[in-house]
């Protein structure tokens, strides 16, 4: 049953595993690079104040090289594979023969509905684990120094590539491909609701279940007015919101709400005279008026030192998911008629 399985599934494999062979090649060939421009612009071992200065001075240089382009294709591709993998892997494995009648040979002999299936679901999902914990660990050990100038771990796009976190998507996403095929019995279709349902697993867990995940942390800090802020404006109610890009680096920001003293959102009333479209030199006028209303800037974040919790949180939620999942394909293939 095994050998029959990797039959089956060797062609896909092989061409993901040369993708990922060229890819985990060109990270190979361009860590010297990332490394002596880390070590050139006094990255490496910086202490304190100096690591700011060191950090855009790396990155300014290695937005010139190749490295730069591998690193976002590194990205863009840890992203997709799940796609890929649920699409390519896991919705034909078993829609195919569902399909086309095969599995009515592998049933009549001795091997039955659930091992035929938990062997597919084995060594799919095993191999989908590998591929993007060996692409995920290659990038986040070659990617170190871009991590600590940008600062940016929490963002996103790069968390999402980073860690445990592509391992727990890549499985899901395999499992979920073969469920469909399992729940659809036509390969095209399942494709499809995989692709839906992967990519909307992906953006469900950035934007609703991480946040939930997270443990943020809230400050208060005076309001900035003194540097770029954005502004707008109802010129006929005058009510007005304030935006201002917070000065703190290596946290993922949640919230960031320009408040009173009181506590309470600001929202205005503006004085049209000093800001807004209708003021002589609101340039001039404005950030004085904003100053006097004594305004605070409240921000609600993730620390970067809660990068591996969120990391182990989440690929804890995403492992759980996958093993209900395959439990379900699992009962109903052996309760369901084929």
């Amino acid at each position: 049953m095994i050998w029959m399985t990797w039959r089956q599934f060797r062609n896909p494999a092989a061409v993901t595993g040369g993708l990922l062979l060229a890819l985990l090649t060109a990270l190979a060939l361009t860590w010297p690079q990332v490394s002596d421009l880390a070590g050139q612009s006094g990255l490496t071992g910086c202490q304190g104040a100096a690591c700011g200065p060191a950090g855009r001075t790396f990155l300014q240089s290695l937005h010139q090289e190749l490295a730069n382009d591998i690193h976002l294709a590194a990205i863009a591709a840890l992203i997709l594979l799940p796609v890929l993998l649920g699409m390519f892997w896991g919705a034909p494995m078993v829609a195919r023969e569902l399909e086309t009648g095969t599995y009515r040979m592998v049933f009549s002999q001795t091997v039955s509905r659930g091992r035929w299936l938990l062997v597919k679901l084995v060594i799919g999902g095993v191999a989908a684990a590998l591929g993007a914990g060996l692409l995920s660990l290659t990038l986040s050990r070659w990617a170190q120094p871009i991590d600590v100038a940008s600062a940016d771990r929490l963002n996103p796009l790069v968390f999402g590539a980073r860690g445990l976190v592509p391992v727990g998507y890549a499985a899901l996403a395999f499992v979920v491909g073969v469920t469909a095929g399992l729940l659809l019995r036509r390969t095209l279709t399942a494709m499809v609701v995989t692709l839906v349902v992967v990519v909307g697993l992906q953006l469900a867990g950035s934007l609703v279940l991480r946040p939930l995940l997270a443990d943020p942390a809230t400050t208060t800090l005076p309001l900035p007015v003194d540097g770029q802020f954005g502004i707008s404006m109802n010129v006929d109610s005058k009510e007005m919101h304030i935006h201002v890009e917070p000065e703190l680096r290596g946290v993922w920001i949640l919230s960031n709400t320009t408040i009173t003293p009181s506590g309470a959102e600001f929202k205005g009333p503006a004085d049209t005279t000093r800001c807004g479209p209708e003021a002589p030199r609101d340039h001039e006028t404005c950030p004085d008026w904003l100053a006097s209303q004594n305004l605070r800037q409240e921000l609600t974040y993730v620390p970067n030192s809660q990068f591996w919790s969120l990391q182990w949180r989440e690929f804890g939620v995403l492992a759980g998911v996958t093993l209900v999942l395959s439990w379900f394909s699992l009962w109903w293939i052996r309760r369901r008629l084929l």
